[in-house]
């Protein structure tokens, strides 16, 4: 009888077995060949398998502290320190919520139940675990949330905390959950070195987030990453990482990501915000009446073809829907339908490529004057010479342009803002019909139902558009 044939290991038990023994970072190079070996790729570019693979692992087995090198997990958060600020509850109780403050810190799927916390002098600080119950309030309504806590109330009177003490953690043994704790008393605390501890901490995860494929960083991924970079990370604990973050004011984190504070929102977001009554666009800026009295320079293109473009000028004080208005008669865009949005365009770091993140501005609805855009001023976004806008016109057919504000001057005496100032020399092409007879008259619509069967453009003048058959559908051709 023939033995039952084995399976193969998968890819992260693979990087797992690897990565144990080491007690230093190592190259991607290294544990690419490495992976290789232990586990034969039948991939047409094994090499590329085998990179997408430690891709995937980022945060649950490594993280990359540069693009060349590999750092366990383990590794990474050896050593590694953070303080706890108290509640006067948490002293008075001796409970000390574990879920939320502790897991981010520990292996994925750890069991809570097997943490361990040392004291200064290495003994095992004796506590229990109690679960409580909260009624907490939620998008969906009132729930009832259960929260695992440990009952410190022996070592908080031996140590004699305060409210105004902080514990400080280290990780003692991350892969066992083995903590010391440290009180800080309120006298022992240096606001000062804390401060520009937080700063770096935040600064290594703001880098982070800005160069994200996307606008997202995940949270798994972004503390170890930061422990590995942290100046020395034995030194002044940095607050918890949801304070740091919270603290910075650029980022926020729901306990999975961190994503950018003013960036784009999750669709469900957006309902808890529409339904709570909250803005759902970027809140106004302040602005002097001398601000709203100075006019922006504007340029505005296309951004399937920059060649077309317009400058518009614009007054600090005057609106987006006015925008949106003066932008629908400089492209020829309907005036009675079809939504208009704006999204300021913030530069994103981190890479060569010129990237943007986008701010949502509001939206302008011509029909009724409606939408979050008409409340927005010019002169509210906060906008400096160089800096970019997106319009779109028309959700359904999405077309894009892109602003770029040009100057910001005094305005001009006798001169009614916003307006066009000038715009791109046309490039005309001539009517095909009219050619076929030959005459040269510029072309002003594309038949679209033409240009499909003939597979180029058929494009008409006035006299043979409305001449054309009626079923078939045009499209007023934009210089």
């Amino acid at each position: 009888m023939s033995a039952p044939e084995t399976k193969p290991p998968t890819y992260p038990e693979v990087i797992a077995r690897l990565l144990r023994p080491l007690n230093s970072p190592i190259s991607i190079d290294i544990l690419v060949d490495q992976i290789l070996a232990a586990r034969p790729s039948q991939a047409r570019k094994p090499r590329q398998a085998a990179l997408e693979q430690i891709r995937q692992a980022e945060g649950d087995l490594l993280v990359r502290p540069d693009p060349k090198t590999i750092l366990s997990l383990r590794l990474a958060f050896q050593g590694a320190r953070f303080r706890l600020r108290l509640q006067r509850e948490t002293v008075n109780t001796g409970l000390l919520e574990i879920e939320n403050t502790l897991q981010s810190y520990l292996p994925r799927r750890f069991p809570l139940e097997r943490i361990e916390f040392d004291d200064n002098d290495d003994h095992l600080v004796s506590f229990g675990f109690k679960a409580v119950n909260q009624r907490v309030e939620t998008f969906f309504g009132v729930s009832n949330l259960t929260q695992l806590h440990v009952n410190l109330s022996y070592w908080f009177r031996s140590q004699k905390m305060s409210p105004k003490d902080h514990i400080l953690f280290t990780i003692l043994d991350w892969e066992s959950g083995i903590f010391r704790m440290e009180r800080e008393s309120s006298s022992a605390h240096r606001p000062t070195q804390l401060k520009e501890r937080n700063r770096q901490f935040a600064e290594i995860i703001w880098n982070q987030l800005e160069q994200s494929s996307d606008e997202v960083l995940y949270l798994r991924k972004a503390v170890p990453t930061a422990y590995a970079l942290l100046p020395d990370k034995g030194g002044c604990p940095p607050d918890h990482w949801l304070f740091v973050i919270e603290e910075d004011g650029r980022m926020e984190s729901d306990g999975w990501d961190v994503h950018y504070r003013d960036g784009r929102l999750s669709m469900l977001e957006v309902m808890k915000r529409e339904a709570s009554g909250e803005r759902v666009s970027a809140e106004p800026q302040l602005f002097t009446p001398k601000q709203g009295q100075m006019v922006y320079r504007l340029k505005a293109e296309l951004a399937y073809n920059p060649k077309i473009w317009r400058v518009i000028e614009i007054q600090g004080k005057q609106n987006l829907a006015d925008l949106d208005s003066t932008l629908r008669e400089a492209f020829s865009h309907d005036f009675f339908d079809h939504l208009g949005g704006f999204w300021k365009l913030v530069r994103r770091g981190g890479r060569k490529k010129e990237r943007y993140r986008e701010i949502d501005l509001g939206t302008v609805y011509p029909l009724n004057q409606g939408g979050e855009g008409v409340e927005m001023a010019i002169a509210a976004i906060g906008l400096q010479i160089g800096d970019k806008i997106k319009y779109v016109y028309d959700f359904g057919d999405w077309i894009d342009h892109i602003l770029t504000l040009e100057s910001i001057e005094e305005p001009l005496p006798m001169v009614k803002y916003p307006h066009e100032v000038v715009r791109n020399q046309p490039q005309y092409v001539n009517c095909a019909n009219c050619q076929k007879k030959g005459k040269e008259t510029v072309a002003k619509w594309v038949c679209l139902t033409c240009s499909n069967k003939a597979g180029l453009e058929v494009v008409l003048c006035k006299n043979c558009a409305d001449q054309h058959a009626d079923d078939h559908e045009l499209d007023e051709i934009l210089y």
